[in-house]
């Protein structure tokens, strides 16, 4: 997995990290100096107040929070041993083809619901600034985006462990070669770099000939196999060694000869 893979993730997190910081930067300069969050239609009053600096300064503060919180968690989803990882279909997503994608998925809905959070401090901060006068300062408006965020937070959840790790062998096996096939090609040399011949004398060097094997003919005119005096032998062969003669072969066991006549009484 290259670098690019790994960064693939933290896209999300990116995006809305700027996107807080730029509404913090844009609240600090418009945002009054007594700053209401919830206000009390009834009673007129407000239900969580503080000044403009304790505001943005407790914002910074959960942005800074949640960002480490991501940080810790993905690196203790990328250093923890398999066998300690819990996920659904654990038989199918343990094996060591599967493994890869298990920690990317892993990564990528860490990553959106990071990002969920930061939009969700940033959602407040807009809601503060558009509801410190006018229609609407209402209450239910900041309760309205708090559940939403929860519901999204707990669906999303429901979600990653019912079918966000479905077994999908083909899917998986795609992504694992186009994972490699990116990797090669940025390991790869540019095409446009095209090697000159060396000139010197290894290129006037001739090339070396291997040596064929040498492939024996049988010679002409050879005189033909002496025919055997002995019939029924094939000619050429050499005769049978006699009991007299010289053995190649092994030795033979003690036979007895057999006597001449008959019993002895």
């Amino acid at each position: 997995m290259n670098l690019v893979a790994r960064l693939r993730p933290a896209v999300p997190v990116a995006v809305a990290l700027v996107g807080v910081l730029v509404t913090l930067a844009v609240a600090s300069r418009v945002l009054p100096g007594r700053v209401v969050m919830v206000h009390l239609s009834e009673t007129g009053g407000s239900a969580f107040a503080a000044s403009r600096s304790d505001l943005v300064l407790l914002g910074a503060v959960l942005v800074v929070g949640i960002v480490v919180t991501w940080l810790v968690s993905a690196l203790f989803l990328a250093v923890t041993p398999v066998r300690h990882v819990l996920v659904p279909h654990a038989s199918f997503w343990k094996k060591p083809p599967n493994r890869a994608e298990m920690r990317r998925r892993y990564a990528r809905y860490l990553a959106v619901a990071t990002s969920a959070s930061l939009w969700f401090v940033a959602a407040l901060f807009v809601l503060a600034t558009v509801s410190q006068s006018g229609p609407l300062t209402a209450w239910w408006l900041p309760a309205a985006v708090s559940a939403a965020f929860v519901l999204f937070v707990l669906g999303g959840l429901v979600w990653v462990f019912t079918a966000g790790f479905t077994p999908t062998p083909a899917g998986v096996a795609a992504r694992a070669a186009a994972s490699d096939q990116e990797a090669r090609a940025v390991s790869r040399p540019s095409a446009s770099v095209v090697e000159t011949p060396r000139s010197g004398p290894s290129a006037a060097r001739p090339s070396r000939v291997s040596p064929r094997p040498t492939v024996e003919t049988p010679r002409i005119g050879t005189a033909p196999p002496v025919p055997s005096s002995r019939p029924g032998r094939a000619p050429g062969r050499p005769p049978t060694p006699t009991g007299d003669g010289p053995r190649t072969g092994p030795p033979r066991p003690y036979q007895p000869r057999p006597r001449s006549g008959g019993p002895r009484g």
